[in-house]
């Protein structure tokens, strides 16, 4: 049986439905509530409730249990110092492999929570695979819709570039590891796109499918910063999004792999195909 934590997010929840897709056995966890596990995923699935702060939930977490997906909670930074009680519990019960997402380029900052994650994994003596995505394009619905929906992308990258994914994709490839693990063992995959894109070509692409002038704007750092704070955002989260795409704008997300074509055995979804696929949402206008 398949573990997938996170399973109410949207990482998590695109992986079980993946591998419900595909037949296999598994256990969704999540913080949230059983009744919201139970509506996404239906009744015949095993939900369950856990605490990264509370080791003692880890045993019925991992009763049989032979695989995990583990993905950090949003915002978190304390996931690698809390998973280590989880690990040490799960090599106890036989667990025999770990599909880890953080992000890509996690190696870059030894000392993020991402990294020290990775470590921990790695030093946990159960077999795993690393998952290292870049953006994803369902990023320009979770987050990014009011902005669409007024005809514009504001988002201060000036001229950077993104190799965004569809989350689809990644959880399909995310899936394929954990259906053959054993092919995939000890093994990091950066995932990114098939191309990298300016948010001024992805405007045009935008324009084209929904057929209406989507307008880049891109704003400074600070007009960014206080259009944020305006909707209600905590500082913090609008500092953390600023950094993000200040190093979008220095192009530290520009590189592209194969890594997620060799993980999905076919050409990863494009941009102007996820606007097309979503089309009705982008339309829907304020």
């Amino acid at each position: 049986m398949i573990l997938v934590t996170g399973s109410t997010g949207t990482f998590g929840s695109h992986v079980a439905k993946a591998l419900q897709k595909k037949g296999l056995k598994i256990k969704v966890a999540s913080f949230d509530n059983l009744e919201k596990m139970q509506h996404k995923f239906g009744d015949d699935v095993l939900t369950i409730k856990y605490d990264l702060n509370n080791p003692s939930t880890f045993d019925e977490l991992l009763e049989g249990v032979k695989s995990i997906y583990l993905v950090a909670p949003s915002g978190s930074h304390q996931f690698a110092e809390q998973i280590v009680p989880l690990l040490a519990k799960a090599k106890e019960k036989l667990v025999n492999h770990i599909v880890l997402t953080t992000v890509m380029g996690a190696d870059a900052n030894p000392s993020s929570s991402h990294y020290r994650a990775e470590i921990a994994v790695n030093e946990s003596s159960i077999g795993f695979t690393i998952i290292r995505p870049n953006f994803i394009f369902q990023n320009f619905i979770n987050y990014d819709l009011w902005a669409i929906k007024k005809d514009m992308i504001f988002l201060p990258t000036e001229n950077g570039e993104t190799s965004y994914n569809d989350i689809r994709d990644v959880a399909e490839a995310i899936a394929n590891v954990l259906e053959k693990p054993e092919e995939h063992v000890g093994k990091t995959y950066t995932i990114t796109g098939p191309e990298a894109l300016s948010h001024s070509k992805i405007s045009e692409i935008f324009s084209k499918v929904l057929q209406r002038n989507i307008k880049n704007v891109n704003p400074t750092e600070v007009e960014y910063k206080e259009t944020l704070l305006k909707f209600g955002l905590p500082q913090n989260t609008v500092d953390f999004l600023a950094t993000l795409y200040h190093y979008i704008k220095l192009n530290y997300f520009k590189s592209t792999t194969r890594d997620l074509e060799f993980l999905l055995n076919r050409k990863p979804t494009t941009f102007h195909q996820f606007v097309s696929d979503y089309k009705e949402a982008f339309e829907n206008k304020i």
